[in-house]
């Protein structure tokens, strides 16, 4: 799961030009730990995009549309 979240949150960093070095994914004894660098409100909106589109993704459906993405990429930048 974490591999899948975090691919999806590369993209729409990419597709936000966002560089995607602001998220990255360390296990832990207690499971993930997600680090997000950037403000609250844009930290929020990755995590929830990314958690759908992986968990979309795991249940065998395609993943997001470039088009999602960039849609999606444009709501976190506004």
């Amino acid at each position: 799961m974490e591999a899948a979240w975090l691919t999806q949150a590369h993209r729409l960093l990419a597709s936000a030009d966002l560089s995607v070095d602001r998220v990255t994914v360390r296990s832990t004894q207690e499971g993930p730990l997600i680090s997000i660098q950037l403000p609250p409100e844009a930290a929020n909106a990755v995590l929830e995009w990314a958690l759908e589109a992986a968990t979309r993704v795991l249940r065998g459906n395609p993943q997001p549309s470039h088009a999602e993405v960039y849609k999606a990429a444009r709501a976190l930048l506004s």
